[in-house]
């Protein structure tokens, strides 16, 4: 009988021709589905990104001699130091902060918490302790709550439109310090207008538009300022600890606030006032 098997000197069947090709074939998939796992868990990854990262190394290392005689360093300089980011950021991430390095980094954050705690002191004393206190005339209860209403509507619709400006643009740090020093002088404003009464019509709804314009704006782009300045490893801790600021301001606000709206009653002959004013 005539056929592909073949038998080795003991009678026991070897594989035939077609079986030999189909255990080639099996392990050839079971070879791909082993790289396909690995590559599942990144394990080949690592490896291709070790490589990358030499060869970038070296050839980073090239470009400089090269640039060398002609003094041209500036983009070698951004290359080193990037790739010098993606290592400490890598370790850091590893190796994660000890409590002092945790309190280093919240203290460093001060170029945005100063603005945020700034900007929310300044206008939830506006809110709570100065456009209460304002009314179209300021004796009338229904009149004065009225005012209140209109200005936190209007100074809402300034935070929606200057909160949705952080997917516009990222200003810069000039800018966002300069926001808390103008809802500063917004606070003054009101409250000299609420004292003296010189500009006393529903158009000071105007400045409460651009308060919410000020509050919504040092909020979101000091957030993304935080998102983009901070290696990855370390924004979320940074923004969690930033987010102390405004509510320590907003705290504070709302204990000033009453000795700012009693100090207006008093001046406009409205009782009803918490506690008594300092003033």
């Amino acid at each position: 009988q005539s056929n592909n098997t073949t038998r080795d000197t003991s009678g026991s069947p070897l594989l035939t021709n077609d079986s030999k090709s189909s255990t080639g074939r099996d392990l050839s998939i079971n070879h791909d589905e082993h790289d396909r796992s690995t590559d599942e868990y990144g394990l080949n990854s690592i490896d291709n990104d070790g490589e990358q990262y030499d060869a970038t190394l070296e050839m980073v290392g090239q470009y400089t001699s090269n640039q060398h005689s002609s003094g041209d360093n500036t983009s070698t300089s951004r290359a080193v130091s990037s790739l010098d980011s993606r290592k400490t950021e890598s370790s850091l991430s590893e190796k994660g902060l000890s409590s002092l390095d945790r309190f280093k980094l919240v203290i460093s954050l001060w170029p945005y918490t100063i603005p945020l705690f700034t900007v929310y002191l300044a206008e939830y004393m506006l809110q709570a302790g100065v456009w209460s206190a304002i009314g179209f005339p300021v004796t009338n209860p229904g009149a004065r709550a009225q005012f209140y209403q209109y200005s936190n509507w209007t100074y809402q619709a300034g935070v929606f439109v200057s909160r949705s400006s952080g997917n516009i643009f990222i200003a810069s740090l000039r800018v966002i310090w300069l926001m808390p020093f103008l809802q500063a002088l917004n606070l003054f404003l009101f409250w000299s207008i609420s004292m003296h009464h010189y500009w006393y019509n529903y158009s000071l709804l105007i400045l409460c538009f651009f308060s919410g314009l000020l509050g919504g704006g040092v909020y979101v782009q000091g957030y993304s300022r935080i998102n983009t300045d901070l290696p990855i490893s370390l924004r979320e801790f940074a923004i969690s600890s930033a987010s102390v600021a405004d509510g320590l301001g907003i705290l504070l606000a709302d204990i000033f606030s009453l000795f700012i709206q009693s100090c207006i009653y008093e001046k406009n002959g409205v009782e009803g006032a918490v506690v008594s004013c300092p003033l």
